[in-house]
């Protein structure tokens, strides 16, 4: 269908907000609330303030069954507010423009030793940190791809690799949980602070 050929392009290299946006929109159609909320969480990483797709993204969360302790995500979404509301992109190009400026500035106030230059130099310095240091986060981020998406309806998550291993508890399609470690087909995945197991590799779709 329209998702399967979507997918096919974005298999082929293209990395586009709005063809990851209809992707989640054609999965979520589908019935396939796991992928739909997959590919919007990708499409969030390059037109996180799209209001289109933020509000079809809160629709498919809604529809998940687990709940996840989220105050402390929370908390951190509301201190570094600016890494969730602007692109990667546009933190790499803010980070690289207040850093000209910033040494713009001080090589101004070197050269004048006006004391407003030197002021001015220090004002933006403090943005400039914060924006570097965001953008180098989401770089390592980025490389590591630790956070995953549950895909299926339902899977359970288990003490070890084996089948017959332990269940622990049952995760659900559109789950979000961090990648601990693969080992083999499985990874070892963490929900929670105290939900941590192993499941297939194929169950879960990296952001």
């Amino acid at each position: 269908g329209a998702a399967k050929a979507l997918e096919a392009i974005a298999a082929a290299g293209i990395r586009n907000g709005q063809l990851y946006y209809d992707l989640g929109n054609a999965y979520l159609k589908n019935n396939d609330l796991g992928r739909a909320i997959l590919w919007y969480e990708r499409a969030l990483n390059l037109i996180p303030n799209d209001p289109d797709l933020r509000f079809n993204y809160e629709y498919a969360r809604s529809l998940t069954k687990d709940a996840q302790e989220e105050s402390a995500l929370s908390l951190v979404r509301i201190l570094f507010f600016w890494k969730y509301q602007l692109s990667a992109r546009t933190i790499l190009a803010l980070a690289l423009t207040l850093n000209l400026l910033f040494w713009v500035l001080a090589l101004a106030w070197r050269l004048s030793r006006r004391r407003a230059l030197r002021y001015a130099a220090l004002a933006v310095l403090i943005p400039a940190a914060v924006f570097i240091l965001t953008a180098t986060y989401n770089y390592y981020e980025a490389a590591h791809r630790n956070q995953a998406i549950v895909l299926p309806e339902k899977v359970a998550v288990r003490s070890g690799l084996e089948p017959t291993s332990t269940e622990l508890f049952e995760l659900h399609a559109g789950a979000r949980v961090r990648v601990v470690r693969q080992l083999k087909d499985h990874v070892q995945i963490r929900f929670s602070e105290d939900k941590i197991g192993w499941i297939e590799s194929a169950a879960v779709g990296r952001i």
